[in-house]
């Protein structure tokens, strides 16, 4: 059986099982689990991301792929006339579509459907998103020095800045993993990993060289 990957994430765990009701007619395996903050969550504060993640089978990411547009275009009757995107610019609107991993199936079927009604021609949403491209995020300078600090002061704490900053990845939406941060987050990620490593280890032999 193919890996369970992430698929989609909510807010709640009554949201995130309402959706799985369409994954059962479809017959698709899935979990429910609730995920840890990312890093810069961790010296941010409290996030206010979903962290109720949904995972199915990488290779039923097609699957779902067509279920979750499917049921987003036939909720887009009685929309509330004072949604936000209804007050969106076509550029916007456009930016939505391309965005595939900032927006929800809804929000990009109701992008679609504005253009289509302000006769803006839109290729069909699976055509203007491309689920295989994705820009890995890069920690600001002040985290990052921010986090130097706390290895230096604390190893262990390196350790685990370091293993998430070089190891954490994403799921697209095509079933495809990436690397959550990019080269340069992930160098310092490992320096931080090294200078962890050597920090505990000192502290740890500390007594038995007194």
């Amino acid at each position: 059986m193919s890996e369970f990957l992430t698929y989609s994430k909510f807010f709640t765990k009554e949201e995130a099982e309402e959706f799985t009701k369409l994954l059962e007619q479809s017959q698709i395996q899935f979990k429910i689990v609730r995920e840890k903050d990312s890093l810069d969550k961790i010296f941010i504060g409290e996030t206010l991301d979903p962290m109720i993640a949904v995972k199915i089978p990488g290779d039923r990411f097609e699957d779902a792929n067509k279920i979750s547009l499917a049921k987003a275009q036939s909720d887009l009757t009685g929309i509330d006339p004072d949604y936000y995107l209804l007050n969106f610019s076509n550029d916007e609107l456009i930016e939505v579509l391309r965005n595939k991993n900032d927006w929800n199936y809804f929000d990009q079927a109701l992008a679609q459907k504005i253009l289509l009604d302000r006769k803006v021609q839109m290729p069909p949403i699976e055509k203007v998103i491309n689920y295989d491209t994705y820009a890995p995020s890069r920690l600001e300078n002040k985290w990052i020095v921010l986090e130097y600090l706390f290895s230096i002061l604390f190893g262990y704490v390196g350790i685990l800045i370091g293993a998430l900053t070089v190891y954490s990845y994403k799921t697209l939406r095509s079933g495809k993993k990436v690397m959550l941060y990019d080269e340069s987050t992930r160098y310092h990620g490992k320096i931080m990993l090294v200078i962890g490593i050597f920090r505990t280890a000192f502290l740890f032999l500390l007594p038995l060289l007194k």
